[in-house]
């Protein structure tokens, strides 16, 4: 019998397995893929996320293939901030946590899925997990009301049963285990973005590069083989009218969002590879853990892409889950209080506004005046912007940097005003305009 079957091994199922494994536990990890291989991911990372790879000893094997920068540039409406990630924020994250604010880095990068999760499922089989590729789970297997275990087949058809004391559902947002279980979604946030990238060499952003303008928005990232991910996305009710011409909306999105973001790619880029898609991003939650079971990742919670934090937090959630099991093997707790603790963490009043901000941000309604505002003061205010960009990010609480004291004092100390940028000419009638679906 294994201590723990974990079921998908993308990045939180192979870090759950590293981890446990590391810790001395058997481990059984389970894919349905054959690595390396990718999958549809904006397959960026925020500095936590790097910080993770870090904390984990496997950074220095990622930055081998794959640039990082410091520097974000956020552009709305045209007005432009740049900053970076304070260190002391992500030490106070990591410590708030996870007890444990060690081997913070505040670069971010783009790492492609055939890079990353291959490191990821080496890095759990060098820990000593059993790694099985190729192989589908079809059922799970109860005693007396606890999963106790999975049936399955590989990919040449010959079928198996393994059976460990806890079963670890990291297989997605198609969660089998998920379905297995009966567990119904909650919290549904049905508006969302659609989402086309695709890769182009020929320039260098130096960084993350995230432009909106009314309900558009475009990211440019440095990633791995000399390329550069581009990506626009838009309301999902205006999905299907861009998809009616992918490369040509392509174009139009990025020219609408930033004229000069447009130009550089059709002067300078290359198009290296065709164009990947999503229309349907609905956020949701699921129950986390259960007798003989516990989630993590996209199977048990699942956010728009618009703020790229789906692998850092599937990251987050490997720690978390791992610890957490962890100690139950250990013998230091009985199961239940153990991953009462994840959930607890996982279900936090921080991490319920965060959810609650990126599922705001994915209905992609036309900025406020008083967000644009808000935006203008923040220029020359470093320390603001900074403390901003982490926000978004989900590294400093959302509820702290919005509170009505703060945003007074940001105002107070404003260098800037409205009137110095563009937006706020004929603002009404610019925003009308934005409603209109300029792809139909």
């Amino acid at each position: 019998m294994f201590d723990a079957i974990v079921v998908g091994a993308r990045c939180a199922g192979s870090a759950t397995a590293m981890l446990l494994s590391r810790a001395g536990h058997r481990v059984l990890l389970l894919e349905r893929s054959r690595l390396p291989s990718d999958v549809l991911s904006t397959h960026f990372l925020w500095p936590h996320g790097l910080s993770y790879l870090n904390r984990w000893g496997l950074l220095d094997e990622v930055s081998r293939t794959t640039p990082s920068h410091t520097a974000v540039h956020l552009v709305n409406e045209g007005i432009e901030l740049t900053g970076e990630v304070p260190e002391k924020l992500l030490r106070t994250h990591f410590e708030e946590l996870h007890g444990d604010g060690t081997g913070v880095v505040t670069a971010h990068a783009s790492v492609r899925r055939r890079v990353l999760d291959k490191i990821l499922l080496d890095a759990a089989d060098e820990a000593g997990a059993e790694v099985r590729e190729g192989c589908l789970v079809d059922e799970l297997v109860f005693e007396d009301g606890r999963v106790t275990g999975v049936r399955g087949r590989t990919r040449e058809g010959a079928r198996f049963e393994e059976r460990a004391r806890i079963v670890v559902g990291a297989d997605g947002r198609n969660s089998f285990v998920a379905r297995a279980l009966g567990l119904a979604k909650h919290d549904e946030r049905a508006r969302c973005t659609f989402a086309y990238w695709t890769y182009y060499s020929g320039f260098a952003p130096g960084g993350l590069h995230l432009h909106r303008r009314g309900r558009l928005a475009a990211a440019v990232v440095p990633t791995n083989f000399d390329q550069n991910m581009t990506l626009v996305w838009g309301p999902s009710e205006w999905g299907s009218a861009f998809r009616s011409d992918v490369a040509g909306n392509f174009q139009r999105a990025l020219s609408l969002v930033s004229p000069e973001l447009g130009e550089t790619v059709r002067s300078e880029g290359r198009q290296e590879e065709r164009f990947y898609g999503t229309l349907d991003q609905a956020a949701y939650l699921r129950p986390l853990y259960g007798p003989g079971w516990v989630l993590v990742g996209d199977a048990e919670s699942f956010k728009d892409q618009c703020t790229a934090t789906g692998m850092t937090h599937a990251f987050r959630d490997a720690e978390l889950a791992a610890a957490a099991v962890g100690s139950w093997l250990r013998g230091d707790r009985p199961l239940d209080a153990a991953l009462r603790t994840y959930q607890e963490r996982r279900r936090s009043q921080n991490a319920a506004a965060y959810y609650d901000y990126v599922c705001t941000l994915a209905e992609m309604r036309p900025l406020r005046h008083d967000e644009l505002q808000l935006m203008a003061a923040l220029r020359g205010n470093q320390e603001e912007t900074d403390r901003y960009i982490a926000t978004h990010a989900d590294i400093a609480p959302v509820s702290r940097f919005f509170e009505p004291s703060n945003l007074f004092l940001i105002n107070d100390a404003a260098r800037e005003t409205s009137e110095q940028h563009a937006i706020f000419d004929g603002f009404a009638e610019t925003s009308r305009g934005y409603l209109r679906n300029p792809f139909s």
